[in-house]
């Protein structure tokens, strides 16, 4: 891996984006580690890079020596209410329908909110443009990053998503979509994946499946798919090839952040289709021109829910409801300006 790249190379610097932690074990295990940080360029730029001498994987940690950081919880305090507050019966349902681990239930010292900065690297503000620059700094001259980050109790942080794209659930919990998509990084099953579920009560996902490595899988087991794309993405051999994936990916979450549904999308996002920016991000109109695909995957038969075997119904029977944390709707809001 190193000699296509000069020979020279020890390691990567990764900070445009999310970093698989699998992605960075993979690189990491054949000698040429990828430390991930993060960067803003109001704040020239970097503001944390794991050290090498002793990086954690997953997380952007702790901050540079002379940069201040500190998490605002007030915007997701407020997150949800008014939004689509869950009934009684749709948290039943969630929570009756839902594994019986909840990883997020768990007590831990953990803290996270908005990612707040202040240092000698962080720019005084926007050129001639005051009002912008009031809004980005709070009053006491901390830069508000709009990024969602939670600090670990040994101080390094974990970046989760920007805060304009977390999903709220109708059950009034709060999603990041982009740690979920970033487990398929890997994934020989997977070429591409986005979480949806705003004002729904589970999580769904649209999925391009990696179909090259689909029809190798066909041919060997002697499965006779249709050739055309779109003929796949409905063959339900091809939906259980890439329903193992998925309960893969879902063993480590939460159960209000695990993918409930599927739907398999034959069209690659790409820059060429405009359906990505330049900086491979996915643009806004991705969701409008799949908009039929997002409404099958995040709405469900409340006497079944999707991809998961019904029981007989002789043998079912009413236990009550399991014990769960109790739902607090939050809602978000936009940050005071400074006076």
């Amino acid at each position: 891996m190193r000699e296509p790249r000069g020979g020279r190379s020890d390691c990567f610097i990764s900070g445009g984006g999310t970093l698989s932690p699998e992605l960075a074990e993979l690189f990491a295990g054949r000698g040429l580690p990828i430390f991930e940080g993060y960067e803003l360029t109001e704040t020239a730029p970097v503001v944390s890079v794991n050290p090498p001498e002793a990086p954690q994987s997953g997380t952007i940690s702790p901050p540079l020596e002379n940069v201040e950081v500190t998490l605002d919880d007030a915007r997701l305090d407020e997150a949800a209410l008014g939004e689509g507050s869950a009934t009684a019966e749709e948290e039943e349902e969630t929570t009756t329908t839902a594994e019986t681990t909840d990883t997020a239930g768990t007590a831990d010292s953990t803290e996270r909110g908005e990612l707040l900065v202040r240092g000698p690297n962080v720019s005084n503000g926007y050129w001639n443009q005051p009002e912008a620059t009031e809004r980005a700094f709070t009053d006491h001259d901390w830069f508000r990053t709009g990024d969602l980050i939670e600090r670990r109790p040994d101080g390094y942080l974990v970046y989760w998503d920007r805060l304009k794209q977390l999903l709220v659930l109708s059950t009034g919990k709060n999603v990041a979509p982009e740690p979920i998509e970033g487990r398929f990084a890997t994934s020989r099953r997977v070429d591409q994946c986005m979480v949806v579920g705003n004002d729904r009560r589970f999580i769904g996902a649209l999925i391009v499946p990696n179909f090259s490595a689909l029809r190798n899988w066909a041919a060997e087991e002697g499965i006779d798919l249709p050739a055309d794309r779109a003929a796949i993405c409905r063959d339900e051999r091809a939906r259980e090839w890439v329903r193992e994936e998925v309960k893969r990916v879902n063993e480590d979450l939460a159960s209000h952040e695990r993918i409930k549904r599927f739907e398999l999308v034959s069209i690659e996002w790409t820059r060429e289709n405009d359906l990505l920016t330049h900086s491979m991000k996915k643009r806004h109109n991705l969701r409008s021109r799949l908009d039929d695909h997002i409404e099958r995957s995040t709405t469900a038969n409340r006497r079944r829910w999707p991809d998961r075997p019904s029981p007989p119904r002789e043998s079912v029977a009413r236990t009550g409801t399991p014990a769960t944390r109790p739902v607090v709707p939050t809602r978000l809001r936009l940050p005071s300006a400074r006076q």
